[in-house]
């Protein structure tokens, strides 16, 4: 392994450390006790997302036809 291996590592576990530390940060100002939570209010929201980028994609193809 070279010099700019280890480097690359090294920054690549901070920025992990990092987001763990904004992670648990804002469970404790919010009160979120686990995981399971923060995946029970995400899960919609991205299906949200997903069913209004499909609808998006479908209306532009209806478009081109």
């Amino acid at each position: 392994m070279n010099k700019q291996s280890v480097i690359a590592i090294a920054e690549g576990l901070k920025q992990i450390e990092d987001g763990v530390e904004r992670i648990q940060r804002v469970m404790r100002e919010q009160n979120i006790k686990s995981i399971k939570e923060v995946a029970a209010e995400l899960i919609p929201m991205l299906k949200a997302d997903d069913d209004e980028i499909n609808e998006s994609i479908i209306a532009h193809l209806e478009k081109r036809n």
